[in-house]
């Protein structure tokens, strides 16, 4: 992996692990996804724009930094019960959200910038 990979990586997970860091006293839940209203949905997108928007590239880290990081946390901070593995299958699919962000974010910062990640 590249170093600039490894940064994504590293950002993604690190944001996505202070969603779940953050959730109770946002949401008053120890996990987001027992919240009521869009709290998970809308921290993933702000989560994933700020990602994007400091690293666009690669994609694939994106994704990969968000789901380890949400399951390290998770599996560090958490208890880990019968459901951990189902757990696993919704981070999979809420990552997608953060990585939609992040393309979005992504595709803004090399499109409108004139620095060296510009397209």
């Amino acid at each position: 992996m590249n170093w600039r990979a490894s940064a994504t990586f590293f950002v993604a997970a690190v944001l996505s692990a202070l969603i779940w860091a953050l959730s109770p006293a946002l949401s008053q839940h120890a996990e987001q996804w027992d919240a009521n209203g869009p709290y998970y949905v809308f921290a993933l997108v702000v989560a994933g724009a700020i990602s994007g928007g400091s690293s666009p590239k690669p994609l694939w880290a994106h994704y990969l930094g968000a789901v380890s990081g949400q399951a390290t946390f998770e599996a560090v901070f958490l208890s880990v019960g019968p459901l951990f593995m189902l757990g696993l299958l919704f981070l999979l699919g809420y990552s997608v959200v953060f990585l939609v962000a992040a393309a979005a974010a992504g595709f803004v910062r090399t499109r409108y910038s004139s620095g060296p990640d510009a397209a």
